[in-house]
């Protein structure tokens, strides 16, 4: 059955997934696969987030939002990707999970889609568990727009904290014109590849003069700054700048 026959539950649904596995990126990024086990079907748009019910002892579940990491041509399970804050009540819980356990969550939500027709220059700019949102759109859009100019930087601390690099090889194996680079802000003295910050990338490519839309997912700081560089000093449309903060 295909995904477009399928009737979407309303956000208010309780779904449940099982932990199918789990892999720490590094010791502050931790993904889980999750399958769907107790609804016909979890449908979602890339781009999209879920709310994760995180148990609290004697008092109400709390929520926390998590990007969707997977194709949304799947509709029995995906993959979320966290990132650990030493005292955030959902990283304790999250790093506490052995593997098979039922998570509670309900959505999707979010309404930062990938624009269609979409431009010819494609730029997402992401930091933390920000590819999250970003590996959502390539896996979901490759084969229908294989062909685009895609270009990604995805800012980190140090070369310890580098990870998704193995997926962004696969797609890169399938994108002719996909470029992707990690940008470091503290790198060592032998980092040979790009420093600083990935609003600092923007000088370095044409999307001024060439139809661009851009896509940021992760700090809010660099987000500021980047709606502040295209916006108000280059004066891009908004349409063309769409942002997901996750502090």
């Amino acid at each position: 059955m295909s995904q477009t026959t399928l009737v979407p539950l309303s956000v208010r649904t309780n779904y449940q997934f099982k932990i199918t596995r789990i892999i720490d990126h590094t010791p502050l990024i931790r993904e889980l696969y999750l399958e769907l086990t107790n609804q016909p079907h979890f449908l979602f748009k890339a781009g999209q987030f879920v709310m994760l019910h995180v148990p609290v002892e004697g008092a109400k579940p709390a929520l926390r939002a998590y990007s969707v990491a997977s194709t949304d041509a799947l509709i029995n399970g995906f993959k979320l990707i966290f990132k650990f804050v030493e005292t955030g009540i959902a990283s304790n819980y999250v790093w506490g999970l052995k593997g098979d356990e039922i998570l509670n969550m309900t959505g999707p939500f979010g309404k930062v889609f990938f624009v269609e027709p979409p431009a010819e220059q494609i730029v997402f700019l992401n930091t933390g568990s920000g590819i999250s949102q970003h590996f959502s759109f390539l896996e979901s859009k490759m084969e229908k727009y294989p062909n685009l100019n895609y270009k990604l930087y995805f800012g980190v601390r140090t070369e310890a904290d580098i990870y998704y690099d193995s997926e962004l090889k696969r797609l890169k194996e399938k994108l002719p014109n996909f470029h992707y680079e990690f940008v470091l802000s503290r790198p060592s003295d032998s980092w040979t590849g790009r420093k600083g910050y990935v609003q600092d990338c923007l000088k370095d490519f044409d999307y001024k003069n060439t139809p661009t839309t851009f896509y940021m997912c992760g700090n809010g700081a660099m987000i500021k700054d980047v709606k502040k560089q295209l916006l108000e000093i280059d004066g891009l449309d908004k349409q063309q700048v769409w942002a997901e903060a996750f502090d």
